[in-house]
């Protein structure tokens, strides 16, 4: 009883920022990975982060060279200037798999694009100035020091995108299930596809900054994907995928703080046990129904 005292107490005192921040995200991103799984495109949900993430590299890589004052500050690029490359990376990344049609070709471009994204996010960091402490946030983010401002942007962004995902749910789920249906609707593909990766694209633009790609990656991907056989309802489905997330945040800084874990690495397996267990439990529960 006391380590939880003691894990809650300092997440909501010295880690208040990074920890309302990584709640929001969780309480978000599953919910739109969601729309991802249900249209078969893992990859995509695997891809986003990574091209945020080297957009987010780009900016360490070149930030001196438009800067030169940061040669003798070694201050790290300005959050708006982080995001700027992440979205403008995004856009490039996300119009490209966009064109190319089929879900497939989508697929297979989105797995192509998350390679080179790694590759270049590692190339870029440590080639630059930043690499003591940048190359730590290719890998595990920057959670426990996010300061007020960044965490204002996170949660920001996620009532945002979460507005736009209740006011617009019923179009997102009737693209991602059925798209014959959707088209007879009066709901374009091409252009639902396009707001489908937009939702991941613009959150993981505003998000991995802070809380860096792997976090990001592991909220979109993991709940949804573990937990989909044990969907039984598609608004339950992203409202437990969402719980799910929220649920391992508060088990991921208790562990953190007993054990001093990082908080990325944890958060993935965590996810990935809270998620099983949920799923095990409904699949029992079912067949004792039955």
């Amino acid at each position: 009883m006391s380590s939880l005292i003691e894990a809650w107490e300092l997440s909501t005192g010295l880690f208040r920022d990074g920890f309302f921040s990584l709640l929001a995200a969780a309480l978000v991103l599953p919910a739109i990975g969601t729309l991802l799984v249900l249209r078969k495109m893992p990859f995509v949900a695997v891809a986003v982060p990574g091209i945020a993430g080297s957009g987010v590299a780009f900016a360490y890589f070149i930030w001196p060279t438009i800067f030169a004052m940061a040669y003798e500050t070694m201050d790290p690029p300005h959050t708006f200037f982080q995001n700027l490359c992440a979205f403008l990376f995004l856009a490039l990344g996300l119009y490209w798999l966009s064109s190319r049609g089929s879900r497939e070709r989508i697929e297979s471009g989105a797995a192509l694009l998350f390679v080179i994204s790694l590759a270049l996010a590692e190339i870029l960091l440590l080639d630059s100035i930043y690499d003591e402490f940048s190359h730590r946030w290719l890998h595990h983010g920057h959670v426990l020091s996010i300061l007020e401002d960044g965490r204002n942007r996170v949660i920001a962004s996620c009532l945002i995108l979460a507005t736009i995902g209740i006011y617009y749910r019923r179009e997102l789920w009737l693209t991602a299930i059925d798209r014959e249906q959707a088209a007879l609707s009066g709901l374009p593909e091409r252009r639902w596809l396009l707001i489908h990766l937009s939702l991941a694209g613009i959150a993981s633009g505003m998000i991995v900054p802070e809380i860096g790609p792997q976090a990001v990656l592991g909220l979109l991907l993991i709940p949804a994907t573990i937990s989909f056989p044990a969907a039984r309802s598609l608004s339950g489905y992203a409202w437990t995928c969402s719980v799910i997330g929220v649920v391992s945040t508060l088990l991921t800084f208790w562990l953190s703080i007993v054990r001093d874990w990082p908080i990325s690495p944890a958060l993935l397996v965590v996810l990935a046990i809270v998620s099983l267990i949920h799923r095990v439990i409904k699949q029992r529960i079912w067949k004792t129904l039955q």
